[in-house]
Parts: structure tokens; C-alpha cells; sequence
């Protein structure tokens, strides 16, 4: 039952067309929807590289690579000559690819690891256009020098970064793939309750081909994580928002409403998680 307080993703959307929409997504097999999210991934990129060649017809592959990063990631790719100077021309892959590319590594090196972020939400909710992957980790020291080895093979790696998160100076470190230069932000798990949870409850997303499975963060904890970077935000940010409300509005019938009103009590996030719901047609108390 939907109440009155619903609000569409956006304002030129009707609620009837809405939830017609959401019903469809809400019908599709994972595999259907995981290549949903890979088409409007590509097409992003697709039309970042259109846009570079229309400009500079007559540029060379490295001046593409340096071109194509420098719009997709701005002022970072001015330390990325690794990235640029690879040789051969630039390979459009999509945020999932990256995330088999990295699983294999991730469970070769027995590193448990779950998919978050926007390419989740995605998955569980409203799909939209993402720059960039995000993923958690858990790791061990041991498993630290093992991991930049692997990575470094195929990838441009900052061991300083990694470090860094490891050691709880940053939360994360980034890896670019060098041939299609895909980015992955990759956070570091600490020892929380919530960190824990959020890694316990990790859920196998299932594709078409069992072997390009991967785990991906619950769908309860993506809303929550992105309350909480909602609020990092000063509540400001709409595609965090945006993406929060798609999650609910998709899975409102399977969500753990008991874990989410604990949880968000717990994060400081329960007002925002009310918000949201009103804004969702959903009226349930805790």
C-alpha cells in the first residue's frame, strides 16, 4: 500500500509510471538486471570517448588515455602516467567487469570482500550511471604484499595508499586497470560491529554464469551506509538520496525492517531512514 507521502526519483515522473517501472526491475532475473546496470554503465563511457574523438579527431592513443581520464576522474589522472603511457589503444569495459577482475583476486587470496557503493544500489535498487566501483575488504597483514603483487600485475597501484588505509591513516585506496583504466575504490573493514555485520550479511549476487557470481553488501546495509554518507554529506547529497530511496522502493517487501530500525538507531541515521520511508509510500513503525 502506497501512502501519501510518496515522492518520484524524478520530478517529470508521474507515481503511476513510477512504480510501473519499479514493478518491471522489480520482475527481473539478477542476470537481467546485471546487465541493465552493464549497458548504462558502457554508455557512459561510450559517450565520454565519442565526445574526445569528435573534439580531437586526430590525437594519438596515449594524448585518448590522457584525455579520456582526465574526464572521467579530473584532477587525479594528473599522477596516473602509468595509466596513460600503456601501451595500445584504450579497451571500454563497465564497473562489473572490474568487479570479476578483482573477485578472482580477492578469493584467490582467500580476502573476504563485498561490492557497496552506487554499483550495489544499483543492483538493488534504482539503476543509474556510476563513475567508479566500490568494494570492502577484509584483510590480514599477511595478505597485505600478496595483494599489491596480484594487483600490480594488470593495475596501477599506490603501496604508500594501501598502506595508508591499512594502517587507518585513510579509509580506502584506489587501483585503475591499466588497459581500460575502470577504477576501484577499495575501503578496508575495521573491526566494528557494524563493519562486521556489514561483512557477515554479505550476499552472493547471483549472474547467469555461476563462475562470474560475486558477493555484494545486503541490501539493508547499503540504505544504511549511504544514510550515513548522506549525512557526511550535511544531508546535501541527492544521488546518495536518490539512490537510498531506489533501494527501498525495490526491495520494500523483502527488506529486514527490524535489523534497519536497530541499525539505524545505533548509526544516528533512524530520522533519515523515517524520511526516507514516507518518501517511499511506506508507513511501518519500529
Amino acid at each position: 500500500m502506497i501512502t501519501a507521502g510518496y515522492i518520484t526519483q524524478s520530478l517529470d515522473t508521474s507515481i503511476d509510471a513510477e512504480l510501473v517501472q519499479f514493478k518491471l526491475w522489480r520482475e527481473m532475473t539478477t542476470g537481467e538486471k546485471l546487465n541493465l546496470v552493464k549497458r548504462i554503465a558502457r554508455r557512459g563511457s561510450q559517450m565520454a570517448l565519442m565526445g574526445i574523438y569528435h573534439q580531437f579527431p586526430d590525437v594519438s592513443d596515449i594524448q585518448v588515455r590522457q584525455l579520456y581520464l582526465e574526464k572521467r576522474w579530473g584532477v587525479l589522472a594528473i599522477n596516473l602516467e602509468k595509466v596513460i603511457q600503456f601501451e595500445g589503444k584504450l579497451v571500454l569495459e563497465d564497473p562489473i567487469w572490474l568487479v570479476h577482475q578483482l573477485a578472482s583476486i580477492f578469493d584467490f587470496l582467500n580476502i573476504p570482500y563485498y561490492v557497496s557503493g552506487s554499483v550495489a544500489s544499483s543492483l538493488q535498487g534504482e539503476v543509474r550511471f556510476t563513475e567508479d566501483l566500490d568494494l570492502a575488504i577484509e584483510i590480514e597483514s599477511e595478505q597485505v604484499q600478496p595483494l599489491i603483487d596480484a594487483l600490480s600485475q594488470d593495475f596501477y597501484i599506490s603501496d604508500v595508499a594501501v598502506y595508508e588505509a591499512i594502517e587507518g591513516v585513510t579509509n580506502s585506496f584506489n587501483v585503475i586497470h591499466l588497459q581500460t583504466t575502470e577504477k576501484a575504490d577499495i575501503f578496508i573493514s575495521r573491526q566494528t560491529d557494524f563493519d562486521l555485520n556489514k561483512m557477515s550479511r554479505r550476499q552472493l549476487y547471483i549472474a547467469d554464469e555461476p563462475a562470474q557470481s560475486f558477493n555484494v553488501c545486503s541490501p539493508e546495509d547499503t540504505i544504511l551506509q549511504k544514510l550515513m554518507w548522506f549525512k557526511m554529506t550535511d544531508f546535501q547529497s541527492q544521488k546518495q538520496w536518490r539512490d537510498i530511496l531506489g533501494v527501498i522502493k525495490l526491495q520494500r517487501d523483502r527488506l529486514d525492517w527490524d535489523y534497519l530500525g536497530l541499525w539505524s538507531q545505533k548509526l544516528e541515521v533512524k530520522d533519515s531512514l523515517l524520511k526516507a520511508m514516507s518518501e517511499s509510500g511506506l508507513s511501518i513503525n519500529f
